[in-house]
């Protein structure tokens, strides 16, 4: 009677070491192997990251006075520059491009289809940039000190990278 209680305790701790090693495998896989394709913000000093794949780009043209806007997707490996909107032609507004038939009221439209590894974006609050992307809107001009450079780049962050960065919601608005 006795071997038989013995027998079933070493069954139960059998099945608890084979839970324990499956659950550490399991939990190492998420912590070293899986990945999140995200969209990296970074400056002198921050960085934060979001998971949205598409976001757009948002400033006041700084001889027109106008705003501008370029529509992005992140592809994993590179940002894809689908489209951009202006407010009237000037300095730097393509003009061979396919016409973006669902344009914005008030806004002229062109689709680019242009690809890019990263975007190099320098900020000031006279054209006051600014990051769109599911439904949050990140001031970078409020962000980051005059005439700074944003890299904005694709990038594939581990869960450790994922709890030791920022998520650009926490400086947002919206």
């Amino acid at each position: 009677m006795m071997s038989r209680l013995v027998n079933k305790i070493n069954k139960a701790y059998q099945l608890l070491y084979a839970g324990a090693v499956v659950l550490s495998v399991v939990s190492a896989f998420f912590v070293f192997l899986w990945r999140e394709e995200v969209t990296e913000v970074s400056t002198e000093g921050r960085v934060c990251y979001f998971s949205e794949p598409n976001f757009q780009l948002r400033w006041m043209h700084s001889v027109e006075k106008q705003w501008w806007e370029e529509w992005y997707q992140n592809k994993s490996t590179h940002l894809l520059l689908t489209k951009t909107y202006f407010k009237a032609f000037g300095a730097g507004t393509p003009s061979t491009e396919e016409v973006e038939i669902q344009s914005r009221p008030g806004f002229i439209g062109y689709r680019i289809n242009r690809d890019f590894t990263q975007l190099n974006w320098v900020v000031s609050r006279l054209t006051k940039g600014e990051l769109h992307y599911g439904g949050h809107k990140l001031l970078i001009y409020q962000w980051v000190p005059d005439y700074s450079e944003v890299i904005i780049a694709p990038k594939s962050y581990s869960v450790i990278d994922i709890l030791e960065k920022d998520h650009c919601n926490d400086y947002s608005q919206g």
